[in-house]
């Protein structure tokens, strides 16, 4: 009898992996995707989208847009669908593949109006990031980054490598980046509000420190503290003599558009 059972879960195995491998075609399968990752204005276009045995699927590229604008671009992508969440009324997915000269792997639960994921991000080189090819971030670093998502809320924790990125001077506002060579930091969001709950610099002889800075319906607030020590120059520090409070301490008020900085 187990052995009976056994032959009839393998043959239902192998017609159902059939069915998933011959039977539907790539391009609907695609479009289900794209469809569940879409939100609001925020689309993600599959292209060169090609099943592979066992529920496995492998992509050329991912764009994932703003309105016109680009934010990211994954090339390189495979992944596996599991085939039970379809009990949970949504479609499970895990994934990885090569974004900006780095890699992106995570998993995610798609439902209609729901996306529940995890993501992890190693070695990412900021200046090949589209979301940063028009922005006011200028400069070179190596970016690492891990987050959670559960129906538009969640947090993220991230680490800049190897920083060289130039000061940022756009609508009356100044953030000294040029000094650091390494960030790290956390953030929270939550709809359409996100919060950076903690961010710190570091360079040579200077520390720079990111204190309750809210980004919401596309305005930022906040305030950057910087530390130097008496081994900076003063000539290096000209252009924070405006925000000294005491003797090699500076704090910088951050307020404006978003859009400003991206």
């Amino acid at each position: 009898m187990l052995k009976k059972l056994i032959i009839v879960l393998l043959l239902l195995s192998l017609i159902v992996t059939g069915v998933w491998y011959v039977g539907i075609p790539d391009r609907w399968v695609a479009e289900r995707l794209e469809g569940l990752l879409q939100r609001g204005r925020i689309r993600t276009e599959l292209y060169g989208f090609k099943k592979t045995p066992f529920f496995g699927f492998k992509i050329e590229e991912v764009r994932i847009r703003h309105s016109r604008k680009e934010l990211l671009s994954l090339e390189g992508v495979s992944g596996r669908i599991d085939l039970s969440s379809i009990l949970l009324f949504g479609l499970k997915v895990s994934f990885s593949g090569h974004l900006a000269g780095g890699t992106i792997s995570g998993e995610a639960l798609l439902k209609r109006n729901d996306i529940r994921a995890a993501i992890d991000i190693r070695s990412v080189r900021l200046e090949g990031l589209d979301l940063l090819a028009a922005s006011a971030i200028r400069g070179k670093g190596r970016l690492d980054m891990t987050g959670v998502m559960d129906n538009g809320d969640g947090d993220l924790y991230f680490e800049v490598k190897d920083m060289a990125l130039k000061d940022i001077r756009k609508g009356g506002l100044y953030i000294p980046m040029k000094f650091f060579n390494h960030m790290k930091g956390a953030g929270s969001f939550k709809g359409k509000g996100f919060r950076i709950d903690a961010v710190s610099m570091e360079g040579d002889h200077i520390y720079g420190r990111l204190r309750n800075c809210v980004l919401s319906r596309g305005y930022f607030e906040g305030t950057l503290e910087v530390v130097a020590e008496p081994g900076v120059s003063e000539e290096s520090l000209v252009f924070l003599e405006p925000y000294k409070e005491s003797p090699g301490y500076y704090v910088i008020p951050l307020k404006g558009k978003v859009r400003d900085i991206l």
